[in-house]
């Protein structure tokens, strides 16, 4: 997929069957999805950023943030003029060329000096998606929290609670730390996921290499690795990942590739607040492929799952699924 077309689709320019490309190419995969939202916020910074502001770094992102999210529910009108049009497209392409150091030095070249504390970035009822001063792009899943250092610049730590995917901004000479209970994250630049409920911490990495520890144990993690940490655990067990349940939250699509039936559940119950319990134990492990969309129903989606296990059954008990 060319960037040209991908800008033509965001200014409203393309065909409807080109629109239509566009829309399917990004739903095929969660990293088509990220790229596109990458390009719409270089695309809306290339077209508002005006003038440096003398104010505190920090609060010259913040207030850049706040300014673009007020501008994006705003009802813009296209005007048909061809030269402006062939302008934006060019600053966007040379603005994707550039971004990484440009956009960086653009907006925190300020006053010295580095302000203490912590900036919160909250999810309530909906996914938040945002982006950290360094560039570093943010999925935070639903009812989570994640903050970060306001001397960002110099040290790129977050500390979550929840869940969130990390698309770390590559900086070699400033690795990015996020932090979940006691539980440290050490990465240069890659993509990875963390959620940490009840006490249990879970890391995914989609792509890269991150160093997991707590406390004197310690964990290198590739791509498609994962770990699971629970409360007195002593030393990490590395596992293999061959599912994307853990992005559905971004792609609003749940894939299973013979995964494990109770872990599916697990998801399903988390992502959709209900109650699905496996009463035949004999099924927890049953492998499960499958894809799902988010939008579906919870009916239509366990329907589904019964149709790859000719054993499997599912019952409604008041407002309780039950495996059988």
């Amino acid at each position: 997929m060319s960037e040209d077309l991908l800008i033509k689709y965001l200014l409203g320019e393309g065909s409807n069957d080109e629109a239509l490309k566009v829309e399917a190419w990004a739903a095929a995969s969660s990293a088509n999805t990220r790229k596109l939202e990458e390009i719409k916020t270089i695309l809306e910074t290339s077209n508002r950023l005006a003038q440096v502001s003398p104010m505190d770094e920090t609060e010259a992102w913040e207030r850049f943030k706040s300014k673009r999210d007020t501008t994006r529910n705003e009802k813009v009108r296209i005007t048909p003029m061809r030269v402006y049009a062939n302008w934006l497209k060019i600053a966007a392409v040379m603005f994707l060329l550039t971004a990484g150091g440009w956009m960086a030095s653009y907006l925190y070249s300020s006053k010295s000096g580095e302000s203490a504390g912590w900036i919160t970035l909250r999810a309530k009822s909906e996914v938040r998606v945002d982006t950290l001063p360094d560039g570093s792009i943010l999925h935070i899943n639903k009812n989570s929290t994640l903050t970060y250092s306001r001397n960002f610049k110099s040290k790129r730590t977050v500390k979550l609670t929840g869940e969130a995917f990390f698309n770390v901004k590559h900086n070699d000479a400033l690795p990015f730390t996020a932090q979940v209970e006691d539980v440290n994250v050490r990465d240069v630049g890659t993509a990875f996921n963390i959620k940490s409920r009840q006490h249990n911490t879970e890391v995914i990495v989609e792509s890269g290499t991150v160093k997991v520890s707590r406390d004197k144990d310690a964990v290198q993690l590739n791509a498609q690795q994962m770990v699971n940490i629970k409360a007195g655990d002593k030393g990490f067990s590395v596992k293999r990942n061959s599912d994307e349940l853990y992005n559905y939250y971004m792609s609003n699509t749940f894939v299973a590739n013979k995964t494990p039936l109770w872990r599916l559940i697990d998801v399903l119950n988390e992502a959709y607040g209900t109650d699905i319990r496996i009463e035949n134990s004999a099924l927890r492990n049953a492998p499960i492929t499958i894809t799902i969309r988010l939008q579906d129903s919870l009916n239509s989606i366990l329907n589904l799952i019964s149709l790859t296990t000719p054993d499997l059954h599912v019952q409604k008990a008041g407002g309780t699924y039950i495996i059988k």
